[in-house]
């Protein structure tokens, strides 16, 4: 006798059967954060990683706020300034930033220095193009 199966058992059969298909494990750098698998492919690290690399740990947050690009801020008016009065205690963190190349100094003012962000160190804090262009301009 031949068992034959009927159309819908087929079915059921071949949905047991399947494997599941592959699963997008989205790629991260050391620092955390989601990068491509190409980036990642050729520097080994993500962009953001490599341009904080020699930072310490609160010179990241010196340069959002020199962009306006903290908290208490609307994102979409990020780089609204791009300037900061540096005083005495916080000059080894912009020396740091010069040095990264994210910032440069500009006028002195009494004994204190002015430094502004460059294009590169808009892009370290997370500005979108519009706001590295208002950042940008308001120092041009």
């Amino acid at each position: 006798m031949i068992y034959d199966l009927s159309r819908a058992e087929r079915q059921h059969r071949a949905i047991q059967n399947e494997k599941p298909g592959p699963t997008h494990e989205p790629k991260r750098c050391a620092c955390g954060k989601n990068v491509t698998a190409r980036q990642l492919a050729q520097h080994g690290k993500c962009e953001h990683y490599r341009l904080t690399a020699g930072l310490a740990e609160g010179d990241l947050d010196k340069l959002r706020h020199m962009l306006g690009a903290t908290a208490h801020h609307p994102h979409m008016k990020w780089g609204f300034r791009n300037h900061y009065l540096c005083n005495v205690q916080d000059r080894e963190a912009m020396e740091r930033l010069v040095a990264a190349g994210l910032a440069v100094r500009g006028e002195m003012m009494l004994r204190t220095q002015y430094y502004h962000a460059t294009r590169v160190g808009c892009r370290a804090a997370g500005l979108d193009r519009s706001g590295i262009a208002r950042a940008l301009g308001a120092v041009l």
